[in-house]
């Protein structure tokens, strides 16, 4: 698969100074004629958040939003939740298998299946009618400055009675985030999730930006109050967009 070549990718991702991954995947070169609606893919080494001070376990597909909107006539919600479902699947595949790459008729099946869901209104990220307040988590800050702690306290008041609370990881997939609230006693307080499958250097005005992001008000609806709750004021998410 190719990667991108260095000018470019300064233009996907956001400098960092931590410490760097020797690994290169060496999956091969899709050949089902996808290719055209997929950005080239990170080299693992690059896969990482400067802000979140995280590494990328997966190495996560890319859409090409423009050419997808022009082709099926979708809209960034639609795009957003294209790749987010397609990356989830992928996931989920090769969790049950030894193999890690994906045929290119079992790729062209992935993709057409999840193009079809989505086009038929499936959303794996839905904010429930009535929902006026939403409390944004930044999980890789906390992880990052040691208070998941402060997430356990809040969890154990009322706080998420009265706004829906959504965790963000611009690092874990949606499988791996899922495991972690398990492992700190947190899968039972309802989090909504917006993981590293959302991330797109496009915005949602089809216009390709330096570095991935998401643009959460697109996913929720103007009309939602969105409030971010991180460790401190220093270091901020770069990924997220109001």
């Amino acid at each position: 698969m190719k990667f991108l070549s260095f000018s470019l990718l300064l233009i996907l991702i956001s400098c960092t100074n931590g410490p760097v991954r020797q690994d290169v995947d060496d999956a091969p070169y899709r050949t089902s004629g996808l290719e055209q609606f997929f950005l080239p893919e990170l080299p693992t080494w690059a896969n990482t958040s400067a802000s979140g001070q995280c590494f990328k376990k997966h190495n996560f597909q890319y859409l090409d939003f423009s050419k997808l909107s022009s082709t099926y006539q979708l809209k960034y919600p639609e795009l957003v939740e294209l790749q987010a479902q397609y990356n989830e699947r992928l996931e989920s595949y090769f969790r049950s298998t030894a193999v890690r790459f994906v045929k290119p008729v079992e790729e062209a099946a992935f993709f057409s299946n999840t193009l079809e869901n989505v086009r038929g209104g499936v959303k794996h990220f839905k904010i429930p009618n009535g929902v006026r307040e939403v409390e944004v988590i930044w999980l890789d800050g906390y992880i990052a400055s040691n208070k998941v702690d402060q997430i356990k306290q809040m969890a154990q008041t009322s706080r998420f009675d009265e706004r829906l609370p959504v965790i963000f990881s611009s690092c874990l997939s949606k499988q791996d985030l899922n495991q972690w609230l398990v492992e700190n006693d947190l899968d039972q307080v309802g989090f909504h999730s917006l993981t590293a499958e959302w991330l797109n250097p496009y915005s949602s005005d089809l216009s390709m930006k330096p570095g991935l992001r998401v643009e959460i008000k697109k996913l929720m609806g103007d009309n939602v109050k969105v409030k971010f709750l991180i460790p401190n004021e220093i270091i901020l998410p770069t990924e997220i967009v109001l």
